[in-house]
């Protein structure tokens, strides 16, 4: 045997002993295992997207659930995030009152500013602010827009009512509340005459509807026109009856509130039957002609308080839930009655 084939036959009996080694990507174990590793990952992704669904479906979208209470009547879970600031700004008849007790404000306007909102699952908070800020008045000045809602610091001012001169600046949502009266009140004993204001000093309540330029509406109320001097505006009620008292002002013209009504230090001289010849709609919700929102919700809610007898309900229980406050009776509050 020649060397070469010697050679030739170790090559060959070396490639019959030594097999090749399989590759790696075709091991069957190898890719078992593979396999089991994407199904775990997998898993473990379906788990953690349950989870997170569940936690978010608990908290009702992501949202963070807020409870309406306004002075104790009605609790209502809403998810709107937006607060809906309403400006109330006074205290001391039915209509509105601070409770000491709860230090809460209560009254016919709270009840039906809290059943609205609940009704229209919006987040409502009253707020305590000066008329002024919702609506400015100055002794001889036009009145105009308070800086408070013209500025937004809230969305509107409750209990205002509609007349021709806030229409100019402002809207309005429907009535809830008759506007009250209007009056001019004297000094008790008295004998001064209403129907002539010559050279008289009339008092106003600041920021209210029922200042100068209504008074010179009265074109059948001699000297109805007032001169600068005889203009005077107070921040308060109290004040006013202060003023009437103590000589600084003749009569004052005001609403007709339960207040002025029950003072017997004052004497209404205006008949039972005396016009108000400013009013162009009741007690509203006053707000930005800005906020169209506002409007449209509010009177989409109020149509169904009233079509649920929900309304009702609020006016005829006003003497129980307010009686130990003085103010008008429901027959007088209400629209309908």
């Amino acid at each position: 045997m020649s060397s070469k084939d010697v050679e030739l036959s170790s090559v060959s009996d070396v490639r019959a002993i030594i097999k090749e080694e399989p590759k790696k990507n075709e091991s069957p174990q190898s890719s078992s295992s593979l396999l089991i590793v994407i199904l775990a990952i997998g898993l473990i992704i379906g788990i953690v997207a349950l989870v997170i669904a569940a936690v978010n479906l608990g908290r009702g979208g992501g949202g963070g659930d807020i409870i309406i209470n306004q002075g104790g009547t009605e609790q209502q879970v809403t998810s709107d995030e937006k607060i809906w600031m309403i400006a109330i700004g006074h205290y001391g008849s039915n209509v509105e009152y601070l409770d000491e007790e709860t230090y809460t404000i209560r009254g016919f306007n709270p009840d039906i500013l809290d059943a609205v909102c609940a009704i229209a699952n919006k987040n409502c908070k009253l707020v305590y602010d000066v008329y002024g800020n919702c609506w400015d008045s100055n002794a001889g000045q036009r009145p105009r827009g308070g800086q408070g809602l013209m500025g937004g610091w809230y969305d509107g001012c409750s209990g205002w009512i509609q007349t021709f001169d806030r229409l100019l600046t402002y809207s309005f949502t429907k009535p809830y509340m008759e506007a009250s009266k209007v009056a001019i009140y004297a000094k008790n004993g008295s004998t001064l005459p209403y129907d002539d204001l010559t050279n008289r000093k009339v008092g106003f309540a600041d920021g209210w509807a029922y200042d100068e330029f209504c008074l010179a509406r009265y074109t059948d109320i001699e000297g109805s026109r007032l001169a600068q001097g005889q203009i005077i505006h107070f921040a308060s009620a109290d004040r006013l009856v202060e003023a009437l008292n103590n000589g600084e002002v003749d009569v004052i013209f005001v609403s007709a509130l339960g207040q002025y009504e029950e003072d017997t230090t004052l004497m209404k001289i205006t008949p039972p039957d005396f016009d108000n010849k400013c009013l162009k709609g009741g007690n509203s919700i006053m707000t930005r002609h800005n906020n169209p929102d506002f409007v449209i919700w509010w009177n989409d809610a109020f149509d169904l308080l009233v079509q649920r007898g929900r309304y009702d309900e609020i006016c005829k229980t006003v003497s129980e839930r307010h009686g130990h406050i003085p103010g008008r009776d429901y027959t007088e509050l209400c629209i309908g009655y």
